[in-house]
């Protein structure tokens, strides 16, 4: 019998949220969903544009210049994957992916 793993959510989410200070004036929702996968969760409120699921795209465009490089800071869970001068990547956490990796070693030693 193989056992799952213990998870509290659905599946292995990565999680930006992005101040809205950092924010270019007049970005779009719309325009944020459409960079996305169809099953990602976003959401813009006054402080935050909030952003959820299995892989996330942040585009250069929609971020005021000075805070680009500080995206990594609205990182809230996941890591990032692909890095352009453009665009960035995020995905879910990758520990269920290193355990299963990792755990035919630890029972070797």
């Amino acid at each position: 019998m193989v056992s799952q793993p213990d998870r509290r959510d659905d599946g292995p989410e990565a999680i930006l949220e992005i101040p809205t200070e950092w924010l270019m004036p007049g970005l779009d929702l719309d325009s944020v969903r459409q960079a996305q996968r169809a099953d990602t969760v976003a959401t813009m409120t006054g402080e935050h544009l909030s952003l959820s699921g299995v892989e996330l795209v942040a585009e250069r465009r929609w971020l005021r210049e000075a805070y680009w490089r500080q995206i990594k800071q609205a990182v809230t869970r996941g890591y990032i994957y692909k890095s352009s001068a453009v665009q960035v990547t995020l995905r879910g956490e990758r520990r269920e992916h290193e355990r299963r990796s990792t755990s035919g070693l630890s029972k070797a030693s």
